[in-house]
């Protein structure tokens, strides 16, 4: 009899014995400093966001205001990719497997997502927030099942930049000040409004930096 694998990601959060600083807080401040590579293996430090505005988004697979902002984000990372004038940035709560499978066209448990909230593979720079992950199978009358956890690595950027909601947004000028952050995203209905007023922001930061 064939098996039948079903792979479930699981989120499993930690309370840390530190404080987590609010993501608010940290407006009008530099960007904290944790060094990190991209999926394509940028340098994710204190050079990666000087000289651009940069909007940094911090998702999971999953969460339905985090599918529907990729459209956005993706429409953003286009518009301006010509020039490099902006930036973007998701640091996702994921594994660099797990986002790999979201962006390809092979059928998956994370590329399926796509397809449900239609949207597109995520052309901007992704920094997986997961470098390890521990598993556990199961067994029941269907099958076998695996069981991902995610470990406490997965908190350490977020809690750094204070993220305890999805998706947080972080619109950041180009010597690397916070200079705005947003908690939530849009909805299946209202996305179009959700870009336009994305791009507002964008181009004020912009205009700031011509002066």
């Amino acid at each position: 009899m064939k098996k039948m694998i079903q792979t479930i990601v699981a989120l499993m959060y930690i309370t840390n014995a530190y404080a987590i600083p609010a993501a608010d807080s940290l407006q009008g401040k530099p960007m904290p400093l944790i060094a990190a590579r991209t999926l394509s293996g940028k340098v994710v430090d204190t050079g990666y966001f000087k000289g651009h505005v940069t909007i940094v988004s911090f998702m999971y697979i999953g969460c339905p205001p985090c599918m529907y902002e990729i459209s956005t984000l993706n429409a953003i990372h286009d518009e301006y990719a010509a020039d490099g004038s902006v930036q973007v940035l998701t640091v996702a709560r994921q594994m660099p497997e797990q986002m790999q499978l979201f962006n390809s066209q092979r059928k998956s448990d994370f590329s399926v997502y796509r397809k449900v909230f239609h949207v597109d593979s995520i052309r901007y720079d992704i920094q997986p927030a997961c470098p390890v992950a521990r598993s556990k199978m199961k067994r029941s009358g269907s099958g076998e099942s695996e069981t991902i956890y995610l470990t406490s690595e997965c908190s350490v950027i977020e809690d750094t930049y204070g993220v305890t909601s999805y998706p947080t947004t972080f619109y950041v000028d180009g010597k690397g000040i916070i200079r705005r952050v947003i908690k939530g995203g849009p909805s299946m209905n209202n996305s179009p409004l959700f870009y336009e007023e994305m791009k507002q922001a964008v181009e004020q930061l912009l205009a700031k930096e011509q002066h």
